[in-house]
């Protein structure tokens, strides 16, 4: 079945390449000076390096406030553990493959847990909202985040970025890049960051605040560019997180007061290294990309009752080793065929280990009182994955293009889990799988009279199956693969001589096997699949110039994501038409930006998150009501490079939680009110 399908798409993709010759999507000069995404027929977001700075961003969960149907959980350590949520398709916190895939400078990420990156010599963010699997190697169930790094010009660059705010918080950004011969074939680019802070919490009972951060972040790129069509680049980047405890703090009482007798910690490192080879040739460019990336969390510790008694204790020690290979070749000329053509392969190595301590209580006949229990979880978890993907545009209609797309994609997964438990040693998990699926899209756009464009896309997307580790249950520990099927129309409009920009989304999503992770027990964790579910929402984006040097910018994303049918496999309840977990059902933003031709600058934000639940069940003890945060920043930038700013995040000091584990009855809450002062160098 693997050889006939794969040989099926290969042979439609060969015989496309050697028979059409012009390039990729068309591109529609709609608006999109910033991403080449915006213009297309596709709902996208972007932000510059400035953007980022001027709107104090500084990693993809940042990002999330100020793009629509998007949000990502947080619990203080790194991603591990944490839930994006793209339009109602979710990743679970450990074990499920992603929704959304972040590729940073053309490497893929992984999983959500392994999203270490932070932004910094960043050129651009781009957030494209859909599946484009078609489009990308590693298969992108809800979307995809591009962060792309600045090259090197022609001459020296440098910069230094220093950020002071409250609980002794420091960042520490540098930048260099140039060439590196006179001919400017061969240059470099170099970047590095160091963030420390205090903890925001309190813990009384150790005399601490457990969850302080320490971390360095490296990446390097040298580049050869033996002429103008050709471009070598190998990248490496390495990571070192020397972190405190989490965030997660008991539902009651005082949130920012623990008194646990564990002091907690979380220690990640994560490096990377690529191989990139860009080649525009006459009639058809060609992109390759080799790397590697292993990712290590060792080891998070964390206390299981949040309290000053003795034992219960959690450390889990996990490392995920891939490495991935991807091909595309895309026609170059702008005619009435345009097409792309490429191919995928990965693999996946996870190894991790759980040691839990317990005082658990003993029965009479073992002579009463409480004893110490220890209980353990070993496990591999190993994944290939290969795949072909293309596309292709017919222009022959004037305004008119006509999309398609098609992937193919195979997984052999497998999973070997030994453990001890409190009832003693269970048998060990030994299973492989195959997930092997086609996923075709189709879509059309309008070009109205130059300033607007209507498209409408269709097409279905897939998340494989695989296995969670941390349950004892073979049945239990497997799940089955995600299907969506997804509809969308869009508008992306000019206005007023393009005073105003609007990009308007409205889309649905019929979703078999919604995958859910869910807590059996405060150590044990499976991932269900609810029978069906169903996601429909929709999502605005607009940009105002009011006047010279004032902006006004906005978002709203309404969703709604219902497993609409989903008998429950624990307890064979019938949960039909409870709230999917972790997806916010409204979110919106609002800001004002204010650029004076002296250098000034000034931007004020709101940013609202709507209610969310955290759990499957729908427990009102582990959902958010929803907050509001005011955000604001004022400073000033010289010609010569320099810049000082002065910037407040949640002023208004709202309690919130963005994250709850509603078996441990604790949430992780979002920061309190920080002020802070930053200077800029840039050479």
């Amino acid at each position: 079945m693997k050889i006939h399908l794969l040989t099926f798409i290969a042979s439609i993709f060969v015989s496309t390449l050697y028979s059409q010759n012009s390039q990729e999507l068309e591109s529609i000069n709609i608006y999109g000076d910033l991403s080449e995404y915006l213009s297309w027929p596709l709902s996208a977001t972007a932000f510059s390096g400035d953007d980022l700075s001027m709107h104090n961003r500084n990693n993809d969960r940042d990002l999330a406030d100020l793009i629509p149907n998007f949000s990502k959980t947080n619990t203080g350590v790194g991603s591990f553990g944490d839930v994006i949520s793209i339009r109602g398709l979710t990743n679970t916190p450990f074990f499920g493959p992603p929704s959304l895939v972040q590729y940073v400078d053309g490497v893929p990420s992984g999983n959500t847990s392994t999203h270490t990156a932070s932004f910094y010599g960043t050129d651009k963010v781009e957030v494209l909202r859909g599946a484009q699997s078609t489009m990308f190697g590693l298969n992108s169930y809800g979307g995809v985040m591009r962060i792309e790094s600045r090259k090197p010009s022609d001459h020296l660059e440098a910069s230094l970025k220093t950020t002071l705010a409250e609980y002794d918080s420091l960042s520490i950004i540098g930048t260099l890049m140039g060439p590196l011969n006179d001919e400017n074939t061969i240059s470099y680019r170099l970047g590095l960051k160091h963030y420390e802070r205090d903890g925001v919490m309190s813990n009384p009972f150790l005399g601490i605040s457990p969850d302080h951060k320490n971390q360095f972040s490296f990446n390097g790129s040298i580049f050869f560019n033996p002429n103008e069509k050709l471009e070598i680049s190998v990248s490496a980047s390495f990571e070192d997180f020397n972190d405190g405890a989490h965030r997660l703090t008991p539902l009651t009482g005082d949130p920012f007061i623990v008194s646990s007798d564990i002091a907690g910690q979380s220690n990640q490192d994560s490096d990377s290294l690529s191989l990139t080879i860009k080649n525009s040739g006459d009639s058809i460019d060609f992109l390759s990309v080799t790397a590697s990336k292993n990712w290590e969390i060792n080891p998070y510790v964390f206390d299981l009752d949040f309290s000053s008694n003795p034992g219960n204790r959690s450390s889990i020690i996990q490392s995920q080793d891939s490495i991935s290979q991807e091909f595309q070749f895309s026609s170059t000329d702008n005619d009435i065929w345009e097409w792309s053509v490429g191919g995928y392969y990965g693999d996946t190595k996870i190894a991790g280990n759980t040691t839990r301590d317990f005082i658990i209580p003993l029965p009479p006949e073992f002579g009463g009182g409480f004893s110490p229990v220890t209980t353990t979880t070993n496990y591999n978890l190993d994944e290939k994955t290969h795949a072909l993907f293309g596309q292709l545009t017919y222009n022959a209609m004037q305004d008119i293009g006509i999309h398609f797309g098609l992937r193919g994609d195979q997984y052999d997964k497998s999973i070997y889990r030994t453990a001890l438990g409190l009832s003693g040693i269970p048998d060990p998990i030994d299973l492989n799988s195959n997930y092997s699926f086609l996923s075709p899209r189709a879509g059309i756009d309008f070009d109205l009279s130059g300033t607007s464009l209507l498209y409408l896309n269709t097409g279905s997307s897939y998340k494989p199956g695989g296995y969670s580790a941390f349950v004892d249950d073979p049945d239990i520990a497997n799940f089955k693969e995600e299907k969506s099927w997804t509809k969308e129309v869009g508008l992306k409009k000019r206005w007023l001589d393009d005073k105003v920009r609007t990009n308007m989304a409205i889309f649905h999503h019929d979703i078999d096997n919604y995958q859910v992770e869910r807590s059996l027990i405060a150590t044990d964790y499976a991932v269900l699949n609810a029978d069906e579910a169903e996601s429909y929402g929709a999502e605005i984006e607009l940009t105002a110039k009011l006047f010279t040097g004032l902006t006004l910018e906005g978002s709203l994303g309404k969703i709604k994501t219902e497993l609409t049918k989903f008998k429950d496999p624990i307890t064979g309840d019938n949960i039909s038409g409870n709230k999917a977990p972790f997806v916010p059902e409204l979110d919106a933003s609002i800001a004002a930006n204010y650029l004076h031709e002296s250098g000034l600058f000034a931007r004020v934000e709101l940013i609202h998150q709507g209610e969310v639940y955290y759990s499957d069940i729908n427990r009102t003890t582990a959902m958010e009501d929803g907050f509001t945060v005011l955000n604001a920043t004022i400073g000033y930038r010289s010609d010569s490079g320099y810049e000082l700013s002065l910037f407040g995040t949640n002023i208004n000091d709202e309690t919130y939680y963005v994250q709850i584990s509603p078996d441990l009855n604790a949430g992780a809450l979002g920061l309190p009110r920080m002020f802070g002062i930053r200077a800029t160098w840039n050479y």
